[in-house]
């Protein structure tokens, strides 16, 4: 998607740079942000080009703003509560990086619509879904460290797609939006989907991910449609080369979904009891007429994998211990052309 500009105006040149330093690192946000110090030099920028977002400290907020080529304009407040400003809506200026963006982009996502993708300049994007019908396989710990390998390269977004994550205590983190407000929003189509996303989705390691639903409930209202509305307006407006989806057991219409992907990992056990579940699986599909799951699917037998901390340290035990080595031999041996994802000693199922 082509990106739009984005001005910060603001006396306070440390703030505004440190703004614009992380909305720089959240390459997912579709804005090319600049910085402007004087009302003088926003002017002159605004004879040549048009902006379309304009967050601007209420201490600069003048007339002369609001008839320049500016499309739309935020107010950075400095009192407690935000208000507005005349028909310009206000955001509190001393919250979180996270915090502001998040909600400046929601706002935004509201006013615009999509633009038409621009299809000669588009990435190729892939959508890798993890998914297993046997239980307690490490199902989620592989999905966690596959998005944090392939991020060190490209542009990762992991979506989760289960019932009970536990993401609000692994993580240690609480989330003010998640998948449900996206959905939400989508249901609504009053807006840029993908915009109203991005002010949903959080820094994981070197990925982006959107925040699971606190509810199952929410996840299983949303139909097949939605759920194929979401993913198309990503690979065709998100600037992600690689959609991860962990998705749960009891999701509603699994198998059309994973139609959608590009690839599905499978992790299995390797038990009499699991070795049932797979070949009842199996036979499903095939009666089904779901070939082509089984086609795309890599059965595999993953390493043990009990990390001891929470929060932020998390990550780093997946991807330093036995599964990140596993998952970066099963991406090397996918680039030589090798099909045997079997982890050293498991053999096949």
């Amino acid at each position: 998607m082509k990106k739009q500009k984005f001005a910060i105006l603001d006396m306070e040149e440390t703030y505004a740079y440190n703004l614009m330093e992380y909305l720089s690192e959240r390459q997912s946000v579709p804005f090319e942000t600049m910085v402007f110090g004087s009302v003088e030099s926003l002017r002159a920028y605004t004879q040549q080009s048009t902006l379309d977002l304009l967050l601007v400290s209420a201490k600069m907020m003048c007339e002369d703003i609001r008839k320049m080529d500016i499309r739309r304009i935020m107010v950075l407040s400095e009192g407690e509560a935000s208000g507005g400003y005349g028909d310009c809506p206000a955001v509190y200026k001393y919250q979180s990086s996270e915090s502001l963006v998040a909600e400046v982009m929601s706002y935004y996502a509201r006013q615009e619509i999509l633009p038409q993708p621009e299809i000669s300049l588009k990435r190729q994007v892939r959508i890798c879904g993890v998914y297993s019908p046997v239980s307690r396989c490490g199902k989620t710990c592989f999905a966690l460290t596959l998005g944090q390998i392939l991020a060190r390269r490209q542009l990762v977004l992991y979506i989760n797609l289960e019932d009970y994550s536990g993401f609000a205590s692994l993580l240690e983190r609480q989330t003010a939006s998640d998948i449900s407000d996206v959905m939400y929003f989508l249901r609504q189509n009053r807006g840029n989907v993908i915009l109203k996303l991005n002010s949903a989705t959080q820094k994981l390691g070197g990925m982006d991910y959107l925040p699971p639903a606190p509810c199952s409930q929410d996840l299983r209202e949303v139909s097949l449609t939605e759920w194929i509305q979401l993913l198309n307006e990503l690979v065709s407006f998100s600037s992600y080369e690689t959609i991860i989806l962990d998705i749960g057991q009891p999701l509603g219409e699994v198998f059309s979904l994973l139609s959608q992907c590009s690839v599905i990992y499978m992790p299995v056990c390797d038990d009499i009891v699991s070795r049932a579940k797979i070949a009842q699986y199996e036979n499903l599909l095939r009666e089904m007429d779901y070939e082509e799951i089984l086609e795309k699917s890599q059965k595999m037998v993953l390493p043990f994998c009990t990390p001891m901390m929470q929060g932020e340290y998390f990550l780093e035990q997946l991807v330093d211990g036995p599964m990140g080595d596993f998952v970066q031999k099963l991406l090397e041996r996918k680039l030589s052309g090798q099909e045997d994802i079997y982890g050293p000693g498991t053999g096949g199922i």
